[in-house]
């Protein structure tokens, strides 16, 4: 409970407040946006890969550390081709399970310790910061482990199970509100290199690499901290996400104006679609460019 609460919490707090988007008062967004540390993941280096890479080189292969080269997923079709890719469609599910684990336990250090934490944005990283971030990790694990199995009457593998399985839905879910808007068939981009020279082209990028999912929802809303209206949150992600939903109306209607596609699918759909193109770049570059 304490795991699954606390990530919807930091989607719908501390992502705002990491955008300065919870208040006019940058102390208190500030404050706020130390919730991620609530769930074990730091957040200067949440803040540098977010703002700094995705949030400007959205789905630009080798940019965008959201769509990074992996051995074990393909998520463009501008990287290397494997294989054993061929059923990323498959084993991507339980994959995604172990991403809660991934994120609060290994990211991290991944990005520290890569060209990330050697970026212009890491060297504002605060002193003794490897220290820090082990402390997090630590804290995090006795409020959500250790401290419950001091006090409740169940032997360490059932609550070790139970941790594992609510940490693998926190981090299900958050790793979709990530991946189900950019990597799909309409939104990637096959190109190895994009330029984007002004406002203007920056804008109508976001417009073809975004697809909001079931944007009229506001379970999932609250679910996804506003994401499923992905597309406003990158046009505008200085405002809270409270506002998504009328500005996603406004949007959507200047873009039919302006004969400009809009991407909008169903969320069931959206997650279907994602793993149909997980399929299509299981299959060779070359397959994959015609397709």
């Amino acid at each position: 409970v304490y795991t699954i609460g606390a990530a919807l919490f930091v989607v719908n707090v501390a992502h705002d407040a990491s955008h300065q988007a919870i208040s006019t008062n940058r102390s208190v967004n500030r404050l706020l946006s130390f919730s991620w540390n609530i769930v074990g993941i730091s957040k200067y280096l949440w803040e540098i890969k977010h703002h700094h890479s995705h949030h400007i080189y959205t789905n630009i292969p080798y940019e965008d550390v959201d769509i990074a080269e992996s051995p074990l997923l393909r998520f463009s079709p501008a990287y290397p081709y494997k294989t054993y890719y061929k059923y990323q469609y498959l084993y991507a599910i339980p994959l995604y399970g172990l991403f809660g684990i991934f994120i609060v336990f290994v990211k991290d250090f991944v990005l520290l310790f890569t060209e990330h934490g050697k970026s212009q944005a890491a060297k504002s990283l605060p002193p003794f910061f490897l220290a820090r971030l082990i402390w997090t990790k630590l804290v995090y694990f006795t409020i959500s482990f250790i401290i419950p199995y001091t006090l409740l009457p169940y032997p360490w593998w059932q609550l070790l199970i139970i941790f594992l399985f609510s940490l693998a839905i926190a981090g299900t879910l958050m790793l979709l509100v990530l991946v189900v808007p950019h990597i799909n068939e309409k939104a990637t981009l096959p190109e190895n290199s994009v330029f984007v020279k002004s406002r203007n082209e920056w804008v109508l990028h976001q417009i073809h690499c975004t697809v909001d999912s079931s944007p009229e929802s506001k379970p999932l809303g609250w679910l996804s901290g506003g994401l499923n209206t992905h597309l406003i949150h990158h046009l505008f992600p200085n405002i809270c996400h409270t506002h998504y939903v009328d500005l996603s109306r406004i949007v959507k209607q200047t873009l039919q104006e302006k004969g400009i596609e809009y991407h909008q699918k169903t969320f069931i759909t959206a997650i279907i679609d994602h793993f149909k193109y997980l399929r299509v770049l299981g299959r060779p570059a070359a397959m994959v460019m015609k397709h």
